[in-house]
């Protein structure tokens, strides 16, 4: 398997920190529509995505990816799905679970796991499509 590079990395962070942005936009949009244990939990995944990015940022050239390009595209795209989405998204449960997939492919990304990687890649994908 392939290591990114450095550029790559900094491709990957770039996006988490856009997809963590994305995030944070709607809750505070939200805020006042939002339960306290939806605030808590978009809060906590806004959290694990911006570590995700920083962690990313910083990382060496050590993290491995099954079919770099392909990933790096599919990650690509999905952020700016994210983006139209969130814009007018109106289902909170649908925000957390996109949140929550993004929070899951950044610690699979983290893991160097390939396959925790797809499979979390796939799920964010049909979390945004859904």
């Amino acid at each position: 398997m392939p290591a990114l590079t450095s550029q790559e990395a900094n491709q990957l962070a770039d996006n988490f920190l856009a997809m963590s942005k994305v995030i944070g936009e709607y809750r505070m949009k939200n805020f006042d529509n939002l339960s306290e244990a939806q605030k808590q939990n978009l809060k906590e995944l806004h959290a694990k995505i911006l570590d995700a990015s920083d962690e990313l940022y910083t990382m060496s050239a050590t993290l491995v990816l099954e079919n770099v390009q392909s990933s790096l595209d599919s990650i690509r795209n999905v952020t700016g799905q994210m983006k139209d989405t969130f814009a007018k998204l109106q289902n909170i449960q649908k925000a957390i679970n996109i949140s929550a997939s993004v929070a899951a492919l950044g610690a699979a990304i983290l893991s160097k796991d390939s396959k925790a990687i797809g499979s979390s890649l796939r799920t964010l994908l049909d979390s945004v499509k859904a």
